[in-house]
């Protein structure tokens, strides 16, 4: 017994150097082949991602934009110890679109999953997207849009009616008008449910929530020190985090509930009037034959 496991440790010694020695070998190599591509300078435990974070937050885009600019067509940046490639050229981009290999998407989906779970918007392409986009195709046919034209029509002329103030102005942001009207579509159509998020979209709690991750989710993205589950908890924004998926989720899961209470409820009333319609049959069936059933 004793052997065994001398002999045992003994494997486990030689062998644990020698993973760790092909994973770092493995890992110099996609350093060094990553690095082949133009990009800005990289730094430890950043990455290239220090200029962006310095910057104000009104200005990254456009300096991401300069950067894109300066390296194009291919670009690489690194968040962190994740090499990043930044394509610009749609020939470029067709080539992965159309490829049945490269199928898993970015590192930045893992951060939306514990919102939207594993569904169409973040499971790699598979069996499970296949069976997803199979059960939405339905609900973007023509005849099913009809139905949501009185919908579109009245969130429409509230947005306009929003935009009427901003007339005269020099320039405003186009972002929040947009985006509370899509949301208010969106959760009327797809949830039978209004937000208002265009009228009330300061005193709501859901359109609050819905904001804030956004906004945290995106923080976190180029920030690495942030990217583990277990720290990012701990900080401010891991907490609000966790608040907003409270609110996100409840709300979800009160409208299923009480979809699912109005379809029991419509089922039993359909169940109901065809009892009654069989009940009326049966008697005048038996009043026009003139025999009585007594049970």
């Amino acid at each position: 017994m004793y052997a065994m496991l001398l002999l045992l440790l003994s494997v486990l010694l030689i062998l644990a150097p020698l993973v760790l020695l092909l994973r770092n070998a493995k890992r110099a190599r996609l350093i060094r082949l990553v690095d082949k591509i133009p990009g800005p300078p990289s730094y430890p435990f950043v990455g290239s991602e220090l200029s962006l974070l310095l910057a104000p937050r009104n200005k990254q885009w456009g300096l991401l934009q300069m950067r894109l600019r300066k390296y194009q067509p291919i670009m690489r940046t690194w968040v962190g110890p994740i090499a990043v490639v930044h394509l610009t050229r749609p020939e470029h981009i067709e080539i992965l679109l159309s490829s049945t290999r490269h199928l898993e998407k970015s590192f930045a989906y893992k951060f939306i999953e514990p919102w939207l779970g594993t569904g169409l918007l973040t499971a790699t392409g598979g069996q499970k997207w296949h069976v997803h986009r199979k059960m939405i195709t339905p609900t973007f046919h023509f005849s099913i849009l009809d139905s949501f034209v009185e919908v579109f029509s009245e969130k429409s002329e509230i947005l306009v009616k929003k935009l009427q103030k901003e007339v005269g102005s020099p320039g405003f942001d186009m972002f929040p008008y947009v985006t509370h009207c899509a949301l208010d579509i969106i959760c009327e159509t797809a949830m039978g449910t209004p937000v208002n998020a265009q009228e009330e979209a300061e005193s709501s709690t859901y359109v609050r929530a819905l904001y804030d991750i956004s906004r945290l989710i995106t923080r976190r993205v180029p920030r690495p020190w942030l990217h583990n589950d277990f720290l990012y908890k701990l900080t401010r924004d891991g907490r609000r985090h966790n608040e907003c998926l409270e609110v996100l989720h409840g709300f979800t899961k009160k409208v299923i509930q009480e979809r699912k209470k109005t379809r029991l409820n419509s089922s039993r009333t359909i169940s109901e009037q065809q009892e009654d319609e069989g009940i009326g049959e049966w008697v005048t069936a038996e009043r026009e034959s003139g025999v009585h059933v007594i049970s």
